[in-house]
């Protein structure tokens, strides 16, 4: 006599010989990448404010400076106001001395350079204002730990050399005075550039999303109809 097994005993039956059921593996989710880093924007070299106006860079790369191109009585009565600077502002008190010898070692030369530029600027209504600005030129703050490293040896020298050899060394003694201007307008320039680089780049980029895939490991192989994930 045959016997009529329940159909849900055989329904088990058959899942139990076709072995452990498959399950595919989660797909990745996204996940955000983290926002770029934003670099600081460049300082300004030697301490110098951002807004400064310096004089203009010209085609062969110099600068117009108070002190390019001038006259006989201009470079050494430039000298003359570079090293009043110097010795004022400087921290070195050998400079005073320096300086009160320089006036009287070449006091004709200066006087003389005084008459002649003087009726250069016409009269003494504009010689005064123009001198102001000068002194002011070399009294730059961001300079003025290079112009005084420049000024000392120099006004040293030329203190001590006999007054009919003022106009012969004056240029290159105001050219290597006018150096660390030069320099420092040079360094702000790039700087200006560097700015404006960042300042294009400095823009917060778009959100963007991305897979970690090998952050989502799972076990695809799962029997006993239970699925079990690795740990993350």
């Amino acid at each position: 006599m045959f016997r009529v097994l329940p159909a849900l005993s055989l329904l088990a039956l058959a899942t139990a010989c076709a072995g452990p059921e498959r399950i595919a593996a989660p797909a990745p989710l996204p996940v955000p990448l983290p926002p770029p880093v934003q670099t600081a924007a460049p300082r300004a070299p030697d301490g110098a404010a951002a807004n400064l106006v310096i004089p203009a860079r010209l085609p062969d790369g110099s600068y117009a400076t108070p002190n390019r191109n001038v006259s006989a009585a201009a470079t050494a009565w430039h000298l003359r106001a570079a090293f009043n600077v110097a010795a004022l502002n400087c921290n070195d008190p050998a400079l005073a001395p320096a300086y009160n010898q320089f006036l009287k070692v070449h006091r004709g030369a200066l006087k003389d350079a005084h008459r002649a530029l003087t009726r250069e600027y016409g009269d003494v209504a504009a010689f005064d204002p123009a001198m102001t600005r000068l002194y002011n030129y070399f009294a730059q703050p961001p300079v003025m730990a290079r112009f005084c490293a420049t000024a000392a040896p120099l006004l040293h020298q030329l203190a001590a050399l006999p007054a009919s050899e003022l106009s012969a060394m004056a240029p290159a003694a105001l050219a290597q005075l006018d150096r660390p201007f030069t320099d420092f307008y040079a360094r702000y320039d790039a700087w200006r550039v560097d700015l404006a680089a960042w300042r294009a780049g400095s823009a917060p980029a778009s959100p963007r999303l991305a897979y970690a895939a090998e952050i989502f490991r799972a076990e695809t192989d799962i029997g006993g109809g239970t699925v079990t994930l690795a740990a993350r």
